[in-house]
């Protein structure tokens, strides 16, 4: 039976996530995963990369997906000092001499699917006008609940990717959508501003927010030009004209990214990797507040990851009426591969304001 939490339906949030391997991750279980889902542990513990196996669900029958999870220059495009080859090759974990990627997911429909990647390496002689050249090659292969979907070749040096089509990947997509939300994504001054638009309540309800930031702000809103384009303003009492967002502090256009990419992932599923970035401490109680009533009411699903003690603390006690639907999960690393110590909200707040436990 789908879960429904006071007449919202559920059943395109996910249940559980089994990660048999996925870069530096072996063998990580999370069971009875909530709406509200808080991952910390030490650095390179894997909370981004379970970030990345959940935005591969959008559709993993598509090579594009997995294109997108290759590691980003911090504004959400592949690192230009890396191949294709070497990105593809760095999403398979180093440490094991087969080159296979396996996850399942299941939903609160019911609905369970295993998702595989696996490369085979070779070399190709290619000729290249009078000389002959030998190029390291992987053959990628994609399988959605043990059935072939996809097969890629991918050569060193190669800088065009040849992409599916996507009526082939369609049949295979995640039922929503997913949004990924990098630590500094907010320094391109990329947000959702157009959906945010649609509701007025939140907007106005974004509008009081923000004045955390600047106690002046009259209203915001896009720009366009003639061409259909446009850029994203402030109007503002100290000012006399509207100013782009992009003129202000970081910690402005990281609360407007994320409270937008809250709307935008409606009835879907949000990741927001290091949340917590750029927002001051002074303004963490309210933006917090903000965006988990407003996950819950747009029926978002969120996955967070933060090192920040204070962080997670002012998130955990932002918002009492969201505290059941909150876990927290904290990743270590052991001989068997992954481990995860699972608490609610609550026994949270209990263990480390009774019992001094690092949540992180």
């Amino acid at each position: 039976m789908p879960v429904i939490f006071r007449g919202v339906r559920m059943e395109h949030h996910i249940s559980d996530i089994n990660i048999k391997s996925f870069r530096g991750i072996k063998n990580l279980e999370l069971k009875n995963v909530n709406q509200i889902n808080i991952l910390t542990g030490d650095n390179n513990n894997g909370k981004t990369s379970i970030l990345e196996v959940i935005q591969s669900y959008q559709n993993p029958a598509d090579i594009r997906e997995w294109r997108s999870l290759l590691r980003r220059n911090g504004q959400g495009r592949m690192s230009s000092d890396i191949t294709y080859y070497e990105g593809f090759y760095d999403l398979f974990n180093i440490n094991d001499d087969e080159k296979k990627i396996e996850y399942s997911i299941s939903l609160n429909s019911g609905e369970n699917h295993k998702v595989s990647m696996s490369a085979k390496e070779s070399v190709e002689e290619i000729l290249e006008k009078d000389n002959v050249r030998t190029v390291p090659k992987m053959k990628i292969n994609i399988s959605f609940d043990e059935k072939a979907v996809c097969e890629q070749e991918i050569y060193d040096g190669q800088v065009v990717l040849a992409l599916k089509n996507d009526e082939a990947c369609a049949e295979y997509a995640y039922d929503g959508r997913i949004i990924y939300i990098s630590p500094v994504r907010h320094a391109e001054g990329s947000v959702y501003l157009r959906r945010v638009l649609d509701y007025p309540e939140l907007y106005e309800q974004m509008l009081q927010v923000l004045r955390e930031y600047d106690e002046d702000i009259i209203n915001y809103d896009v720009d366009e030009n003639r061409y259909g384009r446009g850029s994203y303003k402030i109007l503002s009492k100290a000012n006399r004209k509207a100013l782009p967002l992009n003129v202000y502090g970081h910690g402005m256009k990281k609360a407007v990214l994320l409270m937008s990419a809250v709307i935008a992932a409606k009835d879907g599923i949000l990741l927001l990797d290091e949340f917590e970035t750029a927002i001051h401490t002074s303004a963490m109680t309210r933006t917090f507040k903000w965006i988990l009533e407003t996950c819950v009411k747009l029926n978002v699903q969120v996955f967070l990851t933060s090192h920040s003690s204070e962080a997670i603390d002012k998130l955990l006690k932002c918002s009492p009426d969201s505290l059941n639907r909150i876990s927290v999960y904290t990743l270590y690393k052991d001989d068997e591969g992954m481990s995860v110590r699972q608490l609610s909200g609550r026994k949270a707040i209990e263990a480390h304001d009774e019992m001094g436990l690092e949540l992180r």
